[in-house]
């Protein structure tokens, strides 16, 4: 079944736009309907224009919500009808939910079974306020993926599959950065168990591979604590399990070196304990005034 959405890409595209046609939220989701309400962790205020991809996930990348895709109302409302993306109820579905200076949100798996209702709350990010004065912080627009991946290929692989913008800061500033790699092998990837779990390592030229860097870390070998798993593991898959044609979004932290200058951090994907997967030459180019 998720196959078939990934195939119809082009068709999902078309659709959303009466996917985005949303009376006020009902309490129970109709038959072949996923729906639910994002509200704000913090204040509980509805949080709208955030982008919402049903797994494997619809396209949605850059400035979550300045970009074509499926989110949420001004209410925080959202509504997937199935039978527009020819996908049949009673499936097994998962949700991601991004916004910018939000942390992504992953609803789990879970069932559609004559229709679905998932109300989440997204956490702020918390960045520091930018300093007084002319510096302000932008993101460029998102790299959308390719068109076409390779699929079904033997043994353990990857695909990159678009990302968010490149940033730019203020010294001392930080920026929430989202990747998505798509597993393109023939075998799952499992959180949590060593030598079937999908990080995404440092890489080279810069800052070399599994070698620390000024952009994020985990504390350790001088590096900024951005909350990277550790100071060579920049993300760690978000699901509990990613099958072989299913995408994966992986989210970190960016900090902003003290010195004005362009950084660079390449990353390329590796199933911890067992292999590094294909090199797509990925990388992050962060600006500091």
């Amino acid at each position: 079944m998720r196959s078939r959405i990934i195939r119809l890409a082009a068709t999902v595209a078309l659709l959303l736009p009466a996917l985005l046609a949303m009376p006020a939220a009902p309490t129970v989701a109709a038959a072949g309907k996923i729906q639910g309400t994002i509200t704000d962790k913090v204040n509980g205020q509805p949080v709208a224009d955030a982008c919402v991809t049903l797994g494997p996930p619809v396209r949605c990348f850059g400035a979550f919500g300045s970009n074509l895709g499926l989110h949420t109302n001004t209410a925080g409302y959202y509504m997937i009808d199935l039978d527009a993306l020819s996908a049949n109820d009673g499936g097994t579905w998962d949700l991601y939910f991004l916004k910018d200076g939000y942390t992504m949100l992953y609803s789990g798996t879970f069932m559609s079974n004559g229709g679905y209702t998932y109300n989440g709350q997204m956490s702020p990010t918390l960045m520091p306020p930018p300093p007084p004065g002319p510096c302000t912080n932008s993101t460029g627009p998102g790299i959308a993926p390719p068109a076409v991946v390779p699929a079904g290929i033997p043994g353990r692989h990857a695909a990159w599959y678009g990302q968010s913008g490149y940033p730019t800061l203020c010294a001392g500033q930080r920026s929430t950065a989202t990747v998505a790699f798509y597993n393109s092998g023939s075998i799952g990837w499992v959180r949590g168990r060593m030598g079937e779990v999908a990080y995404l390592g440092t890489w080279g030229p810069e800052p070399g591979q599994d070698s620390p860097t000024a952009l994020g870390g985990d504390g350790q070998l001088s590096t900024p604590n951005t909350g990277w798993p550790r100071y060579n593991r920049i993300a760690m898959q978000p699901a509990d399990y990613v099958g072989p044609g299913q995408t994966a979004w992986f989210q970190f932290t960016i900090a902003a070196p003290p010195s004005p200058g362009t950084y660079k951090l390449y990353l390329r994907p590796l199933i911890e304990g067992a292999a590094w997967l294909e090199d797509d030459g990925v990388f992050w180019m962060v600006t500091v005034r």
